[in-house]
């Protein structure tokens, strides 16, 4: 079923261009068609017919499959027990938890969709797949159905501190996105009547995004699937969304970029005109004055209004050492230099923590980084949805490297994956404060 949504939305696409080479001509009709339009047109019209030809045998397939479809005989015993008597659930009201019970029967059914429905139905939770297609992937999986994993999508935006900020989220049907970054502004000057104007000025580069995939496995026990439970639903729903939310921000933040990770926001200015002005180097020391640690934070502030960002709707992003540091900062009289931040904010703007900033930089695996980031000028692209596959038999590594077996353990994997990338709009919209050693003495 993946397959037909990502063709429908190629499909969606060419109609699109098609449509646009039509606009495009003037009110004669055929008066401004060229040779080339034309042979455009063509091509775009050839490459609709071959989509459309394959949406129908990938739909007629599903037709077929769905015909020959049978009835599951009898249900598994294991499962018959923990169903008997359970009561009807009522509609998850929390978001997410429906991800989540969909989840669990999905897994209850060997990744099965059809057996799903069935334990569904025998649960007295038939509404759950209603109206849905949970399609079977070519790896065993299911496309989580849109209205379902936008809840999840909604729910990791505030866990994770880049998605917090608010910035701009775009849909990438194809993957793919390029849009004009505008580089320098238009120039404007008074003058004399019947002179020139001055020339634009206005100049753009590009920001490109293409969808980066996000994978993670986790393990649940099969004890705790065997249950019917709003709290098992929370459990699985909370460990899916503060996973990957870590993860997102490891690579959103500071990702180098490769083919198949995001290029983070420190080092979207690396190899930039704008690194020499956005990228500060910190005093190294690890007990600096007051007016030291003033200064080095405006300076920051400076960077962005120089260029132009208005800088009160910028947002301040640390380490919990440097977030530690700054709060215990006192005057000469003891009190609190930036008694704000027990309300989220320093220097009259919101500012978030994470361990995604490491405390262990620079040669002496003592420094940090601080950033300041203006959100309206960075965009996150999002490919597709959320897609989810279930393993009883597949092994997987730990967190200390070990080789775990889910069946000798009586688990089952999830893996969920998510496309997405990042991007700035304006890349002044970012100043990184970088050997920071506040606080490590």
């Amino acid at each position: 079923m993946h397959k037909i949504l990502e063709l429908k939305a190629r499909r969606e696409a060419l109609l699109a261009d098609m449509d646009a080479i039509v606009n495009a001509q003037g009110d004669d009709g055929d008066a401004d068609w060229s040779a080339e339009d034309e042979a455009k047109f063509d091509a775009l019209k050839a490459e609709d017919d071959k989509v459309a030809a394959q949406i129908a045998r990938f739909e007629d397939v599903e037709r077929r499959k769905a015909a020959a479809a049978v009835p599951v005989a009898a249900m598994p015993a294991a499962i018959l027990a923990n169903l008997s008597d359970a009561p009807a659930p009522a509609q998850a009201a929390e978001p997410g938890l429906r991800f989540a019970r969909m989840t669990r029967t999905i897994a209850a059914a060997g990744g099965n969709a059809y057996v799903a429905q069935q334990i569904a139905e025998a649960n007295g939770d038939s509404a759950l797949f209603a109206n849905q297609s949970a399609g079977i992937a070519t790896q065993g999986g299911f496309l989580v159905p849109e209205d379902v994993s936008s809840e999840v999508i909604e729910l990791l935006r505030p866990a994770s501190v880049v998605t917090a900020m608010g910035p701009r989220f775009i849909p990438m049907p194809n993957g793919n996105l390029t849009q004009n970054r505008r580089a320098t502004g238009a120039n404007f000057a008074y003058g004399e009547e019947q002179t020139d104007a001055p020339a634009t000025g206005v100049t753009f580069g590009q920001v490109r995004l293409s969808a980066k995939k996000l994978r993670g496995i986790i393990p649940i026990s099969n004890d705790l699937l065997r249950q019917t439970s709003t709290a098992v639903d929370r459990l699985i729903r909370d460990d899916a969304v503060e996973d990957a939310a870590q993860i997102q921000d490891r690579y959103f933040l500071r990702g180098v970029g490769t083919e198949s990770t995001p290029k983070g926001l420190r080092y979207q200015l690396v190899g930039t005109p704008m690194a020499a002005s956005n990228i500060l180097v910190f005093g190294a020391t690890a007990t600096p004055s007051i007016q030291q640690v003033d200064n080095e934070l405006g300076s920051l502030e400076l960077s962005l209004r120089n260029r132009n960002i208005v800088v009160t709707g910028a947002q301040w992003v640390m380490s919990p050492r440097i977030e530690n540091f700054l709060m215990n900062l006192r005057d000469g009289n003891g009190n609190k230099v930036y008694p704000e931040m027990g309300d989220g904010m320093l220097r009259k703007k919101r500012y978030h923590v994470t361990t995604e900033i490491p405390d262990n930089l620079g040669a002496g695996g003592n420094e940090s980084e601080i950033g300041l980031i203006h959100p309206s000028h960075v965009m996150i692209g999002e490919h597709m949805g959320i897609e989810v596959a279930m393993s009883t038999e597949a092994a997987y590594k730990d967190a200390s490297g070990k080789m775990q077996a889910a069946f000798s353990r009586d688990e089952t994997l999830m893996r969920m994956i998510m496309q997405h990338d990042i991007g700035l709009r304006h890349l002044a919209a970012v100043a990184w404060g970088t050997g920071v050693r506040w606080g490590t003495d």
